[in-house]
């Protein structure tokens, strides 16, 4: 039985959710080596693993998702870089990822969108948002209370010069947090990008995993059939 929702774990979706943790730990380790950083905020880095994190939410749904999520968070405690905040951060990234993302799925079905593009526009938008939004306060903690503000200046002073912002006591923390959430944006809208070109390939909609269907060719057949299911 197929499930619109996403949240159930059965042993395909568990299986799933390792192959793409697996997978997503690889990726983040090759990010890390090239050094895929935001110009503006240098410590802020571009990760590809994310990509397998979109993945497992298109493919098998939220629930795995957000297991492949935890799964990347243990690898990155042991493995990672700047522990434990880089990996703790990157887990809150990810909660709020797909979460947001999970309820653009909703809207889009609540308004009868029946294409894989209209499907990732609303994830990528919602959970953009609810990104940005929640990155905002532990980002806020980690530039006030945990390095201080004069030592994060210190790293992204020359990057914004170069761009003609200068940064004060007054505005720093400001345009800080605001080029961060920026950063969580253009973070997600890239492993959208990437995902959506595997997604769109022909093969994928007819794949079955476990007897069952991709989460987004369901997500997207139950849309076709009804513009009025609840919101749940």
């Amino acid at each position: 039985m197929e499930n619109s929702h996403g949240w159930r774990l059965d042993t395909a979706s568990v299986a799933g959710s390792a192959v793409f943790s697996a997978l997503a730990l690889v990726l983040a380790g090759a990010s890390q080596a090239l050094g895929l950083n935001f110009p503006l905020i240098p410590y802020l880095q571009f990760d590809v693993g994310e990509v397998a994190i979109i993945l497992a939410f298109f493919i098998f749904g939220p629930g795995p998702a957000l297991v492949s999520s935890a799964v990347e968070f243990g690898g990155l405690l042991a493995y990672g870089q700047n522990i434990p905040w880089g990996p703790l951060l990157k887990l809150f990234a990810l909660v709020s990822t797909v979460a947001g993302m999970w309820v653009g799925t909703r809207l889009a079905s609540r308004r009868g969108e029946a294409s894989l593009l209209s499907l990732a526009s609303w994830s990528a938008a919602v959970g953009a948002v609810a990104r940005a939004a929640v990155m905002t306060l532990p980002n806020f903690y980690l530039v006030v209370y945990l390095y201080g503000p004069p030592a994060i200046e210190g790293i992204v002073q020359a990057p914004f010069s170069l761009v003609g912002i200068g940064l004060t006591d007054l505005n720093a923390l400001w345009i800080i947090l605001g080029f961060t959430a920026v950063f969580n944006v253009l973070q997600l809208l890239f492993v959208m990008v990437i995902s959506s070109f595997v997604l769109r390939v022909p093969a994928v909609p007819r794949l079955r995993v476990g007897g069952r269907a991709p989460w987004f060719a369901t997500v997207l057949r139950e849309s076709k059939s009804s513009t009025a299911e609840p919101f749940r």
